[in-house]
């Protein structure tokens, strides 16, 4: 049993039945009604104990596709799972075994989850995690656009639907106030001349519960005073991103530059890129039509594939 299942909506609950019914310290429920509280629910308290305002609403992953306005090419199915791995790990199984593009793989809670360069990435249930399966005809080293592309969907999605003043951090995160509420990872299988497929994961902070050691990480669930309906995220997410994707098999990724360049966090400012073999400094200029990342410095205009970026300091 969890703290969850215990508290109510309608009255309060002493932290001494919740104590006693999960068999821990009361100074082990207040830590966890505060990691809640941190993962954006709001929970009230006084003398009578803890009663539970805002509850999360049930994600439903049979009416995404109930909620998109017209078929799309990359959601034409959507495999759920209450608990896995990772989505991704299950999806390039798939993949291997020629799932068609289109496929989605979702998962309440994913306990061997992963980001860029195999980081560990904490997503436990209340987030909303799934992996996309696509094929487009493209060269391996066109590969990188779907990240960037992924990443304005999202920054799209936020703020429209959510008022939240997002940026994207290249290549690959969303940020609120200099706090990851999202990420993505792309993986790939290619000849040398062709894409086979491409499995893209997103993980996105809602209610989950964040960890302490992780104080630059935030979570949509705190910004937003509504209750967040998961179901409705993921389902925009995909009409949005569908509405690019398909516009970038067919024109490239040119025309999204310019967008890309105005939503980006540290655009002109002093930043470190860590390459994974050399440190590299200088100013942010955003990033070029092909995609890569342009760094000013002492040595004129550098060109960045890859890597991790943060804040000069």
């Amino acid at each position: 049993m969890k703290i969850l299942e215990i508290l109510s909506d309608e009255k309060y609950i002493s932290g001494n039945k919740i104590s006693a019914a999960l068999g821990i310290s009361r100074a082990a429920v207040h830590k966890q009604i505060r990691k809640l509280i941190k993962g954006g629910f709001i929970i009230k308290s006084s003398v009578k104990g803890y009663k539970l305002i805002k509850s999360v609403l049930p994600f439903k992953a049979e009416d995404v596709i109930k909620k998109f306005l017209s078929p799309t090419r990359i959601c034409k199915k959507i495999l759920h799972f209450r608990r896995t791995a990772s989505t991704q790990t299950k999806l390039k199984n798939l993949a291997q075994k020629g799932e068609p593009e289109g496929t989605i793989v979702t998962a309440n809670e994913q306990t061997s989850s992963y980001g860029r360069m195999q980081r560990k990435w904490i997503s436990c249930s209340g987030g909303l995690w799934f992996s996309m399966l696509l094929k487009p005809k493209i060269s391996p080293d066109c590969a990188a656009y779907i990240s960037l592309l992924i990443a304005l969907a999202l920054n799209r999605i936020l703020k429209r639907n959510y008022a939240v003043k997002t940026k994207i951090k290249w290549p690959n995160d969303i940020l609120v106030e200099d706090k990851k509420i999202a990420g993505i990872i792309v993986e790939m299988s290619a000849e040398q001349d062709m894409v086979n497929w491409i499995v893209a994961g997103v993980g996105i902070n809602i209610y989950n519960s964040l960890p302490e050691d992780l104080p630059q990480a935030a979570s949509l669930g705190s910004m937003v005073k509504k209750s967040i309906d998961r179901t409705k995220i993921m389902s925009a997410f995909l009409m949005e991103f569908d509405k690019i994707y398909n516009d970038f098999c067919s024109s490239g990724f040119g025309r999204f530059c310019e967008e890309y360049n105005k939503n980006q966090e540290f655009l002109n400012e002093n930043i470190i890129i860590d390459t994974g073999f050399g440190i590299i400094k200088g100013v942010n200029r955003g990033i070029s039509g092909d995609g890569k990342l342009i760094i000013e410095n002492e040595k004129g205009f550098e060109i960045i594939i890859s890597g991790t970026l943060r804040r000069s300091v």
